[in-house]
């Protein structure tokens, strides 16, 4: 085995040790807008609220959250959700759409993480996750990334790492995860709806700000 994989494990072991150690302390919550204020007008962009189910609600234990179908023109809707949780202790947590979305029947046809040009969350460039999914005749495209406590991150391991690292030394778990979702016409190709995501996410991520804290 690696002498790394070693050094990590003695480092989260002495961190760990160190966190067990330390008194309790009251978690930081950041100041933040609710989502009821979030604005339905993105640029060209128009949009329809919608409300999640108590069955949904009562599984992911959501602080606050936004769910709405955003329209320009005559292209597909945008369906834009994002998850919000003050505290993600107690479990507690952001659901990953990749765990979710085989869930709900659909089959994953390819996922990578795709750099959207131009686009910036927060303080950093923007960097999604990108899933094109099946569910029969249907065909989706997905973009989503978690924003947290000033970071942009696509991987879910990485996210558990900030949560324990930020808790000890930050005392705050706050955060969100931001999903794009947009349907492709059956058999047809992804490129327009790359495209569509894209200008989409140029348009709402300057607006996270003040929903979703540094």
């Amino acid at each position: 085995m690696p002498i790394s994989l070693y050094a990590s494990a003695l480092v989260l072991i002495v961190v760990a040790g160190i966190s067990l150690s330390l008194p309790e302390r009251a978690e930081s919550i950041p100041p933040r807008k609710s989502f009821a204020q979030y604005p339905t007008t993105l640029g060209p962009w128009i949009g329809r609220r919608e409300t999640l189910e108590t069955v949904y609600l009562d599984q992911l234990m959501l602080d606050d959250y936004l769910l709405a179908d955003f329209v320009r023109e005559q292209e597909p809707p945008i369906n834009y959700y994002i998850a919000w949780y003050d505290s993600q202790r107690a479990g507690r947590s952001v659901h990953s759409p990749r765990g979710c979305l085989p869930g709900g029947g659909w089959v994953i046809q390819s996922f990578t993480q795709r750099a959207l040009p131009g686009v910036r969350a927060g303080h950093e460039p923007l960097r999604v996750n990108r899933a094109l999914i099946r569910l029969g005749n249907q065909q989706q495209l997905v973009y989503y990334w978690f924003q947290q406590r000033g970071r942009v991150i696509t991987n879910e391991y990485v996210v558990k790492w900030y949560l324990f690292w930020d808790a000890l030394t930050r005392n705050r778990t706050d955060g969100a995860l931001v999903r794009l979702v947009v349907a492709l016409p059956p058999n047809g190709a992804a490129d327009a709806a790359d495209q569509q995501l894209t200008e989409f996410a140029a348009a709402a991520a300057p607006t996270l700000t003040a929903y979703v804290p540094d």
